[in-house]
């Protein structure tokens, strides 16, 4: 095994203090919301390949939601794990004071239709969002500050 994988696996299986989970989609749960529901601060959420037509809301919980990129550092899982909203509200929402420790990595998130922040929306928190592509989301309100893909307010 090489050092940058034993790094990763760490990272997976106790990437803060305490025993953290690591919550396999579809293989424990066949969508990525029943995922979070499921999971403590510190979990890690991993989603295989596949299209997901699912609207997510982290629910204050400061976990890693990520597909196989989070593993292997390989660009191909980000346009092949996609979070489709499916044009029914916000494609991701972190508005329960989450902070820098939950993490949403290298998805596609897309189809998302809100008031505000189609693809992704934030509300007093900090989530830490990398290496997603966002695309073909939508805002219902035009006009400045409504965010088609990421709508963020009231940050920590």
């Amino acid at each position: 095994m090489r050092f940058r994988d034993l790094l990763m696996t760490s990272f997976l299986v106790a990437p803060g203090i305490g025993s953290a989970n690591v919550i396999n989609v579809p293989g424990d749960f066949s969508t990525i919301q029943a995922g979070i529901e499921a999971s403590a601060d510190n979990d890690t959420v991993l989603v295989q390949p596949g299209t997901y037509q699912e609207n997510l809301n982290f629910n204050g919980h400061n976990i890693v939601v990520g597909s196989l990129f989070l593993t292997t550092e390989d660009d191909a899982y980000i346009i092949t794990t996609i979070i489709d909203g499916n044009q029914t509200g916000s494609v991701v929402i972190f508005a329960s004071s989450e902070s820098e420790q939950a993490r949403l990595i290298g998805f596609t998130i897309q189809n998302g239709l809100a008031d505000d922040g189609g693809g992704i929306y934030c509300n007093g928190s900090q989530p830490t969002i990398t290496h997603n592509t966002i695309q073909g989301n939508q805002t219902t309100i035009t006009g400045l500050g409504s965010g088609g893909g990421i709508y963020c307010e009231n940050a920590l």
